[in-house]
Parts: structure tokens; C-alpha cells; sequence
């Protein structure tokens, strides 16, 4: 039978952090969200770099970033891949 009694909503991070579904936040997921947030402006600097370091002209920075990107996300699923076996 339906309770016909309101319920208060809950906030997102009840919903999310303290979520009963099975689909609570694990060490990876807070692990590869702190990547993707440190792996870009971390990359950004590292392709302005290697420019100023005489590497490479200034039009390559944006292909070198680029590549830096897909790269550590190649690195990224294959680690996940390795650790969960599949």
C-alpha cells in the first residue's frame, strides 16, 4: 500500500554519497574524478612547456596537449580494465 504521507526530498549528496542502490561512490570513482581535475591543467602546463623549453613551436601545443589527453585516457582504461579483470 502507498503512503499517501509526504516525504521530505532528499539533497543531492544524499542522494548520491549516502545512496542505499548499490551505486555508492567507491575509492575509483572519487580517484578518477581527482584525475580528470588535476590531469588537465597539469597537461595544459606540461604542452606550454615544453614549448618554452624549445621543444616544439607554438602551433604543436594544442596537438601536444591533445595528445597528452588521449594518451593518459588510453593509460586510464587499460589500468581499470587490468584492475577489474575484465
Amino acid at each position: 500500500m502507498p503512503k499517501d504521507t509526504p516525504q521530505r526530498d532528499k539533497t543531492v549528496r544524499e542522494r548520491g554519497t549516502y545512496a542505499s542502490h548499490g551505486d555508492d561512490p567507491t575509492l575509483a570513482g572519487y580517484l578518477s574524478s581527482l584525475f580528470l581535475v588535476l590531469s588537465v591543467p597539469t597537461f595544459i602546463a606540461a604542452a606550454y612547456g615544453g614549448h618554452w623549453l624549445g621543444l616544439y613551436g607554438y602551433s604543436a601545443i594544442v596537438p601536444v596537449f591533445a595528445g597528452l589527453i588521449l594518451a593518459s585516457l588510453a593509460v586510464a582504461f587499460s589500468l581499470m580494465h587490468w584492475l577489474t579483470g575484465r
